[in-house]
């Protein structure tokens, strides 16, 4: 279910732009806003879809992953999951495929396998991170090998959660909701 009033930092995240973007275009009033007794801006979804639409900008509020995993039948099971919550996803079955993707799709979060056939997760995770548009993209590995030297690898190379396989869907997607901030006050 998508949210009616949203922060300045879900636009910012949503448009993939700096949260001080957002504050200038409720500062200068483009983007209509409000202030909550704490002093925090909170936007209508109505009022930013028409902000989007008067600026030629794309009008897509879901948040957007890409599971990127070689066992299809986890694939599925992710994209089922998260679809049935509101995402969009995207899937690849190896990290070539997933970098096409991910440079035309701009997700929000890359569920990222750690062993795959030809570029691995690793090297897909530190290929995103040297990408400067794609900084602020969450990556989260999954791992059938769990151990600390593996943890510890996908965290040197950009990872911001490692989880062991297999996962329970509701406990990754709330690690999702939290890493996002998509329930986030401020």
């Amino acid at each position: 279910m998508e949210k009616e009033i949203l922060t300045t930092y879900e636009i910012a995240s949503r448009c993939h732009v700096d949260i001080k973007t957002v504050i200038n275009w409720t500062n200068d009033g483009s983007l209509k806003a409000y202030k909550t007794k704490g002093g925090h801006r909170r936007i209508k979804r109505a009022d930013l879809v028409e902000f989007l639409s008067k600026h030629n900008m794309p009008i897509s509020l879901k948040k957007r992953i890409l599971v990127v995993d070689d066992d299809e039948s986890i694939r599925i099971a992710l994209r089922e999951s998260f679809e049935s919550k509101g995402f969009i996803v995207y899937l690849a079955d190896n990290g070539f495929t997933a970098g096409t993707i991910f440079e035309a799709k701009r997700p929000d979060v890359i569920i990222l396998d750690f062993v795959m056939p030809g570029i691995d997760g690793i090297n897909a995770c530190k290929y995103i991170r040297k990408m400067e548009d794609l900084k602020h993209t969450k990556i989260i590995f999954l791992t059938g090998y769990p151990s600390k030297d593996n943890f510890k690898e996908a965290k040197k190379a950009g990872a911001d959660i490692c989880l062991a396989k297999p996962v329970d869907n509701e406990v990754l997607f709330k690690e999702v909701e939290e890493i996002l901030g998509v329930f986030a006050d401020g």
